[in-house]
């Protein structure tokens, strides 16, 4: 389960990528995430360690990579297909029987 400081800077980075089309520097990352460098610093190596993203510690977090978007052992982070499976067990008729 990542950090609070590794899950935020995860979403920024995601977000912020997918809107701009490029990965946010440093300063960017600490008005966006209110944290200081050395704690973004120090997410970012979690993220790589957990294979989130591949960065080089001795590169600028502009050089990172997204590999996964999103935390994986968040249970509200499910997989979309995993969802419509769950629903699908239940009958409609459930639904009006016990509501």
């Amino acid at each position: 389960m990542l950090s609070d400081t590794s899950r935020k800077l995860l979403l920024i980075i995601t977000h912020y990528s997918r809107h701009f089309g490029r990965m946010p520097s440093l300063s960017e990352l600490e008005r966006l995430s209110g944290r200081m460098p050395v704690d973004i610093r120090n997410g970012l190596k979690e993220l790589a360690e957990e294979n989130y993203i591949e960065w080089n510690p001795h590169t600028p977090p502009e050089m990172a990579c997204i590999i996964s978007g999103w935390e994986r052992d968040n249970p509200s982070h499910r997989d979309p297909k995993e969802v419509i499976k769950d629903k699908t067990e239940e009958s409609n008729t459930d639904y009006w029987m016990y509501y």
